[in-house]
């Protein structure tokens, strides 16, 4: 068959075309800020870090943008930032797991999260809860510790997958309770909401909004938060600092959102950065996303949040290795 010469010509310069735009080109002053979010869009960091994108223009002069590449728990995007050119316009927004996790889960990362990504700021902390299902007969943790340990090993705890932090979180409740509630991954929120519903499981540990409407219409039991104070979305759910000194782990447990750059980024442009996201958490706007999405807005300076994030690497690591819990990729 013969080829059309100027269409094999068209060819390749769309090759060549498709090509270079693969190929990173050097930021220009005035090319939006790309705030990389590992979850895809509507979820609650995605709507933070849009309010964030809007409120970061004054303070920095420039736009910013949110860039979704989901992916494994935000792997993906911590892959693709740490990878990054480090010239200030490219910024992880990603949970505690990306630092404080996947040095302990995973054996081939291709990168180091601890060095490969800078700490630059803390947006905010969000709490757990435990909740259990309507058939539980327990109406505290108290109660719920008690009939578990008279079930061992009949009970299980829904996670929201195998490796996150409810899977952790459960774990770290078990050992302090003594209960001997055995784990049952599910994919989500929703799944194991849904699974408590029906019976299939006796509790869980997930982010206390997601349940609180469920609470609310006696359709799950959240029996306490995991924090310090009481969540906002279910005021009548003591928090653990109220149950007294044998959940003390579970109180100190420390889950967040927060932003990294690549190593290399420069000193000023992390500076820059940091003051434009305290500035850009103190909005109207961005405190309103915060509250909607159970997350409590807490600023601090490049040098506390780099030493909270080696706590929390260390903290957390020691727990996941004690479970033996590898993720397979």
């Amino acid at each position: 068959m013969k080829t059309n010469g100027t269409g094999a010509r068209r060819r390749t310069l769309l090759r060549g075309a498709a090509a270079l735009a693969l190929v990173p080109a050097a930021a220009r002053a005035d090319d939006p800020l790309r705030l990389v979010v590992g979850f895809p869009p509507g979820g609650g960091l995605d709507a933070i870090g849009r309010a964030l994108a809007n409120a970061l223009r004054e303070p920095l002069g420039r736009p910013a943008i949110v860039v979704n590449q989901p992916g494994a728990g935000s792997l993906v995007a911590a892959q693709a930032v740490a990878r990054g050119r480090p010239d200030g316009s490219t910024w992880l927004l990603a949970p505690v797991v990306v630092p404080a996790f996947f040095p302990w889960t995973h054996d081939k990362l291709g990168f180091d999260p601890m060095t490969d990504l800078v700490p630059v700021a803390m947006i905010g902390t969000f709490p757990f809860a435990l909740v259990v299902g309507p058939a539980v007969p327990a109406r505290t943790v108290a109660e719920f510790v008690a009939w578990a340990k008279a079930n061992t090993g009949k009970l299980a705890f829904g996670s929201l997958g195998a490796g996150t932090p409810s899977h952790f979180l459960g774990v770290m409740f078990d050992r302090a309770a003594g209960t001997g509630l055995l784990h049952a991954p599910y994919a989500g929120a929703a799944p194991v909401l849904m699974a408590l519903q029906s019976g299939e499981i006796q509790a869980a540990f997930v982010v206390a909004g997601s349940a609180a409407e469920l609470h609310k219409a006696n359709k799950v039991r959240v029996l306490a938060v995991f924090g310090p104070q009481r969540a906002a979305s279910l005021p009548d759910v003591p928090a653990t600092r109220e149950l007294g000194p044998a959940l003390k782990a579970l109180e100190d447990a420390s889950l967040w959102y927060g932003v990294f750059a690549p190593r290399g980024t420069p000193d000023g442009d992390l500076d820059r950065f940091n003051a434009a996201v305290g500035a850009a958490l103190a909005t109207a706007a961005v405190r309103d996303v915060c509250a909607r999405e159970e997350v409590t807005p807490q600023p601090m300076s490049r040098a506390a949040f780099a030493a909270l994030v080696a706590r929390d690497n260390a903290a957390w690591g020691e727990v996941i290795r004690s479970t033996g819990f590898k993720a397979t990729q």
